[in-house]
Formats: structure tokens, C-alpha cells, sequence
């Protein structure tokens, strides 16, 4: 009988890599077509609530799908494009080409939303 180890999880990522470079000392992915990803760690998920932060402020506290007062705790990160498909395309940018891009929404009107 064979015993065998477990493959050790490690949440290093690469610096390089073929298909995407990081910024932010590793919190953000950036893929050749322009997306960004925050991670799945400490410094990536600051970045994400910092992004819905910003988004929050610049839509006047108010939610991006049906225009009510939000509160900050509540806000969630609307993206436009959805993110089906395990998060396959998933773009984490708040503008994209000098236009507002992503908004931050109520947990409720985005789950409606899909």
C-alpha cells in the first residue's frame, strides 16, 4: 500500500506569467485584453472593498440598479459583465476607456440581476 502526501496548497502566485501580469505587489491580475481580477488574498480582497468603496462614493451612495440610499456594509460589486462560468471573464475595473464600467449594488438588486 502506497501512502501518499497531500499536494500542499499554496497561495503564491507567479509574478510572470504567459496569460497575465500583477500590479499591487500580487492583490490584482491584469490579462492581455485589459481585465483585472483581484485575488483570492489578504491585499486582493482590500483592493476589491476599496474598489466598491470608490464606486459607492462616486454614485452618491446610491445603488446602481434602482437608485436607493446604500449603505456601505451592503454594497457589493455590480459587474457588468457577468461573471458566469467560474468567474471566467470577470473584470474588476471600475472604468474602462474613461467611462464608468462596474457599480456598487444591493446584495438583493444584484442577485436579482443574475
Amino acid at each position: 500500500m502506497f501512502r501518499r502526501r497531500p499536494i500542499p496548497r499554496s497561495r503564491d502566485y507567479p509574478a510572470e506569467s504567459l496569460r497575465y501580469r500583477t500590479i499591487m505587489d500580487g492583490a490584482v491580475r491584469v490579462h492581455p485584453d485589459g481585465r483585472e481580477v483581484c485575488q483570492d488574498c489578504a491585499d486582493g480582497w482590500r483592493e476589491y472593498k476599496r474598489r466598491v468603496k470608490l464606486m459607492w462614493e462616486r454614485q452618491g451612495r446610491r445603488c446602481c440598479d434602482c437608485g436607493r440610499p446604500l449603505a456601505l456594509l451592503n454594497a457589493t460589486f455590480e459587474h457588468q459583465r457577468r461573471r458566469g462560468m467560474g468567474a471566467a471573464w470577470r473584470d474588476d475595473r471600475i472604468t474602462k476607456d474613461g467611462q464608468d464600467y462596474n457599480g456598487a449594488a444591493h446584495w438583493v438588486c444584484n442577485s436579482e440581476r443574475g
